[in-house]
């Protein structure tokens, strides 16, 4: 499994994370109420019911058992705060987001780069698309951020995606199919819906 892989297969585990960790919050901030309204009784040295000190003890249990399990996702040190744990989290949730949006353009990007002709000659709209799907790969790669247009390919929102689709995809409903075929006219050449509507374009085996 490469590391990428198990990045991805680490977002249920941060998204536990959170879910709990919202959760905790919500569990001490009560806590924290409770005391304030026996803050009276505290002050004249009674100490508060035996039930909240348990409930106290268990909330503090439960954090130090979190914020070990939240070090070990996030790979580094953090503040034993609460709030400052949740946002590093949401912060890593976003990265392992990034990560998945660009592995899935990418995806798309080889495809469409490995697409194959079947004619005698080089099909120029295709080169053309290939050529292009090859320096967006290398930007990908190179950059720090998603543009809209990898998102786009990320998302299936794509012209490229429409492209594959047509290549490849039996079970377009006829209004998918007609809608894939505008669209790649539109905005990749009618030459190169033709010849994907045709049956002339294809992916490796």
């Amino acid at each position: 499994m490469s590391a990428l892989q198990a990045d991805l297969k680490g977002m249920p585990e941060v998204e536990g994370l959170l879910e709990e960790g919202q959760a905790l919050q919500g569990r001490l901030g009560q806590l924290g109420e409770t005391l304030c309204r026996l803050a009276e009784d505290l002050k004249q040295g009674h100490p508060p019911p035996a039930e909240v000190l348990a409930q106290l003890t268990e909330a503090s249990a439960s954090f130090e058992d979190w914020l070990g399990r939240a070090r070990r996702v996030l790979g580094v040190g953090v503040e034993p705060i609460l709030p400052q744990v949740l946002e590093a989290l949401k912060a890593h949730r976003q990265q392992l987001k990034e990560v998945f949006l660009r592995q899935k353009a990418l995806q798309v990007l080889e495809q469409v780069s490995s697409l194959v002709y079947r004619g005698a000659e080089e099909f120029m709209p295709l080169s053309a698309v290939q050529f292009d799907a090859l320096g967006l790969m290398r930007q990908l790669k190179e950059s720090t951020t998603l543009g809209e247009g990898a998102r786009a390919l990320a998302e299936g929102r794509h012209p490229y995606n429409l492209l594959l689709q047509l290549v490849a995809n039996k079970e377009l409903s006829d209004e998918e199919w007609v809608e894939a075929y505008q669209r790649v006219g539109q905005e990749l050449g009618q030459e190169l819906a033709v010849a994907a509507a045709r049956g002339r374009l294809s992916l490796p085996d």
